[in-house]
């Protein structure tokens, strides 16, 4: 049979420093001596990973390994959505969140023992939609405000970003990118696909916040952190959340594909990564700031239904509001409301333990 291949798409930033280039190499050497020929692609910036992956994908490669935390696997996704290509989690972010839900294997040498095994499972995707001007891509970061949209150009980004990687890992990152043989056809304007979930409100106001030089050093302390300061400072704006027809006031939702959350809490026990369907929470608007403490308590317990929140499963979310609520996405602030939410069923095949 011929041999299976492999392209680890790596963020040398991501989480705490760590020797990144160095892991590649020797995940590079623990594959080749189970059968599979991989490659190693270090990310230079912003939705590089989305490139890296769609490249990999048009070159027929069988298996593509994320290395890094929730927001690079996050970019990964979108550059193989819908392909047949097989995504392997290797956790080395802050918090992992999908990695631990899968219970992926952290130690490196048992990790290449799951790919190598290659057991999957097909699973559906989250597709989050802007329904208003605005879009993301790869050429560029894109941020809202209530003055409109700002485009900033990644021409030249990438080269002073390797610059910055080399400098504070002090090893050249490598990059032995697969050869392209068609063009690779960007993600349409305005689509965000999630694998695990999407907020609006409170935590996408906490992720938007964190302070990043804490979050590399501190871990997930950091969202703890903003997260407090967020109890006395944080204006919450009202929503609208439709699922499948039916309509509900809100401040803070999670439109759960996996049930996974993060920080130790759960928040959509009942989603499920292969079922096309949402487990949507949805918290209604609460007296003072303050009140949230119930809501993490009972998240914490992992009880979220004792929070008063309304927990729904549906196949389409509509969220509108006359304010600008921001949305994350795996982790990722993607922009303000109004978005719509849809389950893509069998999008993305997983490799699993």
């Amino acid at each position: 049979m011929p041999q299976q291949r492999a392209v680890i798409i790596y963020n040398p930033m991501s989480g705490r420093a760590g020797r990144r280039a160095e892991d590649a190499r020797h995940m590079i050497s623990l594959l080749a001596a189970r059968g599979i020929q991989a490659e190693a692609c270090a990310t230079a910036g912003p939705d590089d990973a989305t490139r890296l992956a769609r490249e990999a994908v048009i070159d027929g490669v069988e298996i593509i390994v994320s290395y890094g935390g929730d927001g690079t696997l996050n970019e990964v996704i979108q550059g193989m959505a819908e392909s047949h290509a097989a995504l392997a989690v290797w956790p080395g972010g802050t918090s992992n969140v999908v990695a631990r839900d899968l219970n992926m294997p952290f130690v490196i040498e048992r990790l290449a023992d799951v790919i190598a095994a290659g057991k999957t499972i097909r699973i559906a995707l989250g597709l989050a939609t802007r329904k208003r001007v605005g879009e993301w891509g790869s050429g560029g970061v894109r941020e809202w405000g209530s003055k409109g949209v700002r485009a900033t150009s990644n021409s030249g980004a990438a080269e002073q970003r390797k610059r910055e990687v080399e400098e504070q890992t002090g090893q050249p990152t490598i990059s032995s990118t697969p050869p392209l043989l068609h063009s690779p056809t960007p993600p349409l304007p305005g689509h965000r696909y999630f694998l695990m979930m999407a907020g609006i409100g409170l935590d996408a106001s906490i992720a938007r916040s964190v302070n990043k030089k804490l979050k590399r050093r501190a871990g997930e302390l950091a969202y703890w952190v903003t997260g407090i300061k967020h109890l006395f400072t944080w204006p919450a704006e009202r929503f609208t959340i439709t699922v499948d027809g039916q309509r509900f006031e809100s401040t803070f939702a999670i439109i759960g594909k996996g049930k996974a959350y993060g920080g130790g809490m759960t928040v959509t026990p009942n989603a499920r990564l292969d079922e096309a369907l949402f487990e949507v929470y949805i918290l209604p608007p609460l007296k003072s700031n303050l009140a949230y403490l119930r809501v993490l308590s009972a998240c914490m317990r992992g009880k979220p239904e004792a929070s008063g929140a309304t927990m729904i499963k549906g196949r389409r979310v509509e969220a509108n509001s006359s304010h600008e609520p921001w949305v994350e996405a795996d982790g990722e602030v993607i922009g303000p409301l109004p978005m719509t939410f849809e389950a893509v069923p069998d999008a993305l095949t997983l490799i699993v333990p």
